[in-house]
């Protein structure tokens, strides 16, 4: 077989395991409120859960870049993150009780932890040695997963009074998936894998770009985890409509990461990760301050296009200056991004809690907005 064919058969599969992690949460956040509703559980408790989760998914990072990738390869280790991503979100909805809830998020955390730096390394290793723009494709698969999800969620909830039955078919898709990965996956010998070095700290530009994806994840939860429960309490929306926000953010994502590598090659990386995200946080607080449903639903839209390749702006400019191995300065990335786990999802329950989720979402677009502002100053520092 050759290079061609197999750098193709591991995008591919990386795209499908992106895919269905991202279906099955975006099926699960629609839950999130019958799920609260079911535990009697407040909005800061659901953040304590997803603080469980950030911490244990920082470890899973780490653990994937140094210690399980160097040894097994990025496919073998993609494969076993979606082995035990599977039944965790099914364990959620199961959960007798919150501690039960807060325990299962500690293997979601690390396995979503184990999976996603490694899926990020082979996609960035093939950029690299392709010369072809895939970080915003393979991070339009997470959309695309997320989007149909969503969209799965609008008949389950209203047709489909079986959540349990949902996710076990879900999870056993995610094992399926992780299967085909395994036996159609990238071979570990086009990896060309590096020895682990000796523990550092990263580079300075390293620590800030990881640093701005720390207070994007921080974040981002306002709108993945909070926003049917926004819809639904503040703007007395139905349930069944409970992901619409979901649903507009990934359909402007998709369709910004789709056309990323044209708009990179065309314009430039400052306009389509910096200007744009700057753009898109001004738009979705122009539409908030109407309260209007639609208004907002297209707010969401353009915001969600706007900010969609932040991320992968990011990835693409460490990599080029790093002199690290790419699986580990990958996992120092998704690491710092991910500590805005740890204490955003708690921040941002409180916050709901006690000054409102309407005011979360105005701190939403201002704080992305100005993260557009701070990785400009970045690219420029960096002559970029």
């Amino acid at each position: 077989m050759t290079e061609s064919k197999s750098f193709n058969k591991g995008i591919y599969t990386v795209f499908l395991g992106a895919f269905l992690v991202l279906f099955q949460i975006g099926i699960y956040f629609v839950y999130i409120p019958w799920n609260a509703e079911r535990l009697q559980i407040t909005e800061a408790e659901i953040g304590i859960g997803l603080l469980v989760f950030g911490i244990s998914n920082l470890i899973g990072n780490q653990t994937s870049g140094r210690l399980i990738v160097p040894r097994i390869g990025t496919k073998n280790s993609i494969a076993l993150g979606l082995l035990g991503i599977a039944y965790c979100p099914l364990f959620l909805i199961l959960s007798p009780s919150y501690l039960w809830f807060l325990l299962v998020y500690i293997p979601f955390g690390f396995f979503v932890g184990l999976f996603a730096p490694s899926a990020q390394a082979q996609i960035s290793m093939i950029e690299s040695k392709t010369a072809v723009i895939l970080t915003p494709l393979y991070h339009a698969a997470f959309s695309v997963g997320s989007l149909v999800g969503a969209f799965s969620a609008f008949f389950t909830i209203k047709y489909i009074d079986n959540p349990p039955l949902i996710f076990l078919i879900t999870g056993t898709m995610l094992i399926l998936g992780s299967l085909t990965i395994y036996i159609f996956g990238l071979s570990k010998s086009f990896e060309a894998l590096e020895k682990t070095p000796k523990f550092k700290l990263p580079k300075n530009s390293i620590l800030i770009f990881g640093l701005l994806m720390m207070i994007n994840y921080a974040t981002m939860g306002i709108i993945l985890d909070w926003s049917a429960l926004w819809l639904t309490k503040d703007l007395l929306v139905p349930l069944y409509l409970g992901g619409a926000v979901i649903v507009a953010f990934n359909v402007g994502e998709i369709s910004a990461r789709l056309i990323a590598s044209k708009m990179i090659e065309k314009t430039n990386e400052k306009l389509v990760g910096g200007y744009l995200s700057i753009i898109a946080g001004i738009i979705l607080f122009i539409s908030i301050l109407t309260s209007n449903f639609y208004i907002i639903i297209f707010g969401i839209l353009l915001f969600g296009f706007g900010t969609a390749n932040f991320i992968a702006v990011i990835y693409r400019q460490a990599i080029r200056i790093t002199d690290e191995p790419i699986a580990l300065t990958v996992a120092n990335l998704v690491t710092l991004g991910f500590a805005g786990f740890i204490f955003g999802p708690a921040l941002v329950g409180y916050l709901a809690e006690y000054l409102g989720l309407t005011f979360n979402m105005y701190l939403l677009s201002l704080v992305w907005g100005l993260n557009g502002v701070a990785l400009l100053i970045m690219m420029r520092r960096l002559d970029y």
